[in-house]
């Protein structure tokens, strides 16, 4: 019975991705467009999708409709552009975790390390129609000093630390492992930590040579990345920047603005980070979501990976409260000074979850950095566009771009927390009814509860 069940969760899936992709002329009617460019929301208007592009954006009263278009009355709903979560780790997370952003409104992702080949395997079914989940972008195995990747295999962590990380020992090693990467095809290269201040510089030489954009973490320091031309600056500084004068870090973020480094400072990571270590283990070891509804959703090597986690909750070293305090201090003024804040949630982190979290990223970027609820908008959706290049990249509601758009039931201009009242999502051109959401968190369950059984016995 069990294996009959687990045919049709996959028949039921197949029959879904292909449904979506035969997708009539779709129009949106009378619906309130906020469409990311930075004009004010658009009232009773008719948004026409063919061929998985915007066709057309006009007052509903003048809309003129081909005759087989599927027509959805969306009066009362509010349309933004789909969203993005800018850092994830989806190799880690697992394919499962795949139709939860979209269930979430987060229809692209940026994935900053992991399996490349397995990546490769999901963008390019996704691309075709044959899974459903986010658009991705890739970078690849992790540039990491050659020591660390040594001290992770000796500790025998639960990664597989050859199809994550990509050591780097010197400055000469540098350019072969640029090249590895750009023969892959990746989208662009990360860095986490460095074995020297050379080897990081000759790795931004590397990659320049290659055009391939360097982003991770502050791996040298904010001098060194300004030179280098990094693209963005993932969590923050640590340790923060509190050997410098208010004015001198005003200075330095305004020169990171000037050269287009983005911050990307995953503020929900601090959350899940305060939670204390009892009750983070129960979460975890809760497959049925009792404890937290989103945990039925998740199993296999996250889990596992969750587990570990949770024990070095033990050893978090005295002041880390002030230090997450200083880094989000350093944030603020990030933003004030001008630099593009856009929204990552570091998915596969203990109690991050996917999809659901980045809704959480955005509130705390209101709450905590000071964004309007319509920055907080632009910074999930035009921002990232522009990041990797407007062309070809969903991000704003216009005519000729990808329809990747999230219907709503209130207005986020009026509470971002609004981004989670989800009426429906196109995907593509492809809508996606609430009750076909709920079918495919349902289904998202059913699996993740089949793979943890699996793993129990």
């Amino acid at each position: 019975m069990k294996r009959i069940v687990g045919l049709l969760i996959i028949l039921t899936c197949f029959v879904n991705v292909r449904a979506l992709a035969q997708e009539r002329p779709l129009a949106l009617k009378n619906v309130t467009v906020i469409d990311a460019t930075g004009a004010g929301p658009q009232s009773n208007m008719t948004v026409l999708v063919t061929n998985n592009r915007i066709a057309a954006i006009r007052e509903s009263s003048k809309a003129q409709l081909p005759r087989d278009v599927r027509v959805i009355d969306m009066q009362g709903k509010f349309l933004i552009p789909g969203l993005w979560d800018m850092h994830v780790h989806l190799s880690k997370a697992g394919e499962n975790t795949l139709p939860l952003f979209i269930a979430n409104g987060v229809t692209s992702v940026r994935d900053m390390g992991g399996d490349f080949e397995l990546m490769a395997r999901w963008k390019k079914e996704i691309d075709q129609g044959k899974r459903i989940g986010p658009r991705i972008k890739i970078s690849g195995p992790i540039l990491e000093s050659l020591t660390n990747v040594e001290r992770m295999k000796r500790e025998a962590t639960i990664e597989p630390v050859d199809r994550f990380r990509l050591g780097v020992a010197d400055p000469t090693s540098a350019e072969a492992a640029i090249a590895r990467l750009a023969g892959m095809g990746v989208d662009f290269v990360k860095i986490r930590t460095v074995a020297s201040v050379e080897t990081y510089r000759a790795l931004a030489v590397a990659a320049h040579k290659h055009h391939l954009d360097l982003v991770g973490h502050p791996a040298a320091s904010p001098e060194e990345i300004l030179k280098a031309g990094q693209r963005s600056i993932e969590h923050g500084f640590f340790p923060p920047l509190i050997d410098r004068t208010l004015e001198q870090r005003r200075e330095l973020f305004r020169k990171f603005a000037t050269n287009g480094t983005a911050i990307v400072p995953t503020l929900v990571t601090g959350e899940a980070l305060l939670i204390p270590y009892e009750r983070a283990k129960a979460i975890a070891e809760d497959s049925n979501g009792k404890v937290d509804v989103r945990r039925q959703y998740l199993s296999g090597y996250l889990i596992k990976d969750w587990m570990e986690q949770v024990e070095e909750k033990k050893d978090y070293p005295p002041g880390f409260i002030k230090l997450l305090d200083e880094r989000l201090r350093d944030v603020r003024e990030m933003f004030q000074a001008g630099m593009s804040v856009m929204p990552g949630t570091d998915v596969a982190v203990l109690l991050v979850w996917p999809g659901f979290s980045l809704h959480d990223e955005l509130r705390l970027l209101v709450e905590q950095v000071g964004l309007t609820p319509m920055e907080a908008l632009i910074s999930a959706t035009r921002a990232p566009a522009e990041f990797f290049g407007v062309d070809g990249n969903p991000g704003t509601i216009q005519e000729g771009k990808i329809a990747d758009m999230v219907l709503l039931e209130s207005n986020p201009l009026d509470d971002i927390k609004n981004t989670r009242s989800i009426a429906a999502v196109v995907s593509g051109g492809r809508f996606i009814s609430k009750s076909e959401i709920q079918e495919m968190l349902a289904e998202c369950a059913v699996r993740a509860q089949q793979e943890n059984s699996k793993s129990e016995r």
